[in-house]
């Protein structure tokens, strides 16, 4: 099989249609730079995972996402064949949509032009990734992420904010999301196992298992996760009041959230979350499951053209 160079999995409904409306201004950009590359546009959820995949099988040596956070997963999804400890191909990033997290911490541009730029460049990262079994009607399914995953309150956020205009960007409906979320929510009695140590019982709002700094538009919920060093930043939120819960949440966006006494921070190759009550999964700002749950790290699985 001989190699190809760059494929563009290109969603044109995130943030709202926007992506739709900027390509042609990308693909004229990467034209300007003597990029030769195919693209495909997609045309329901997961799609970008079955083209990432058959972009592998074609020999691509680059599939690039072009939209926002979940886009990217989704490509990471089909990069990544089950069971492997390898991507099958050099992932790029484009951000368009309302999500930008992973490209905060791995120093993607947000302007377009100079992410073509780098793509034009050989310059790559090596990151791990994580690989998230948890439980969905029923069955036992499994997704791999490059950027953050998380059960409980966090999870609750993220599908409330899912379901915002999105006109609004990323952090206002995250926020608002927040709000409206935490006057219902009651925290979850949980037990959380780290790599081969005793359970850990506890009341949680939420267990964030981190490979990357970045969640929610913009939070520095683990101010000091570094994709590359083959562990997770677990960032626990104990059993706090709704008040004080508020009066936190500004600190998340400089880190310093991580000294409030009801914040505990770890480090695990391994992190499992049981609970007799569901909590909701979220990988990526995606609800895709519940507990239980099981994050297991994959060590320097996957490039990306930075």
């Amino acid at each position: 099989m001989s190699a190809k160079g760059s494929f563009f999995v290109v969603n044109r409904v995130a943030a709202g249609g926007k992506t739709g409306n900027v390509w042609p201004t990308i693909e004229e950009g990467l034209r300007s730079l003597g990029l030769t590359f195919d693209y495909r546009f997609t045309e329901a959820p997961n799609h970008a995972t079955t083209l990432a995949r058959e972009a592998v099988e074609e020999g691509y040596e680059t599939v690039v996402a072009v939209g926002g956070d979940g886009t990217v997963n989704e490509v990471v999804n089909g990069l990544m064949a089950p069971g492997a400890n390898r991507a099958g191909a050099t992932l790029g990033v484009i951000i368009t949509g309302r999500g930008s997290d992973l490209a905060r911490t791995i120093g993607i541009p947000s302007d377009y032009t100079e992410a073509c730029a780098r793509l034009a460049g050989e310059r790559t990262m090596t990151v791990d990734l994580g690989l998230v079994t948890f439980y969905q009607e029923g069955e036992q399914r499994q997704r791999y992420f490059v950027n953050v995953g998380g059960g409980g309150f966090d999870a609750e956020v993220a599908h409330r904010a899912n379901r915002a205009p999105t006109f609004m960007g990323g952090t206002i409906p995250y926020l608002t999301s927040l709000v409206t979320t935490l006057l219902a929510y009651r925290n979850k009695a949980i037990d959380l196992i780290l790599d081969d140590q005793e359970p850990i019982s506890m009341v949680a709002n939420s267990v964030v298992v981190a490979n990357c700094q970045y969640f929610g538009g913009g939070m520095k919920v683990a101010p000091d996760a570094d994709p590359n060093d083959g562990l997770f930043d677990v960032i626990v939120i104990g059993d706090i009041d709704k008040i004080e819960f508020l009066m936190t949440v500004p600190k998340v966006y400089d880190g310093t959230h991580i000294t409030h006494p009801q914040v505990d921070t770890y480090r695990a190759r391994r992190v499992e979350v049981r609970s007799e009550q569901d909590l909701l999964l979220q990988v990526e700002g995606e609800v895709c499951g519940h507990t239980p749950l099981t994050f297991d790290i994959i060590p320097s699985a996957l490039q990306i053209r930075v």
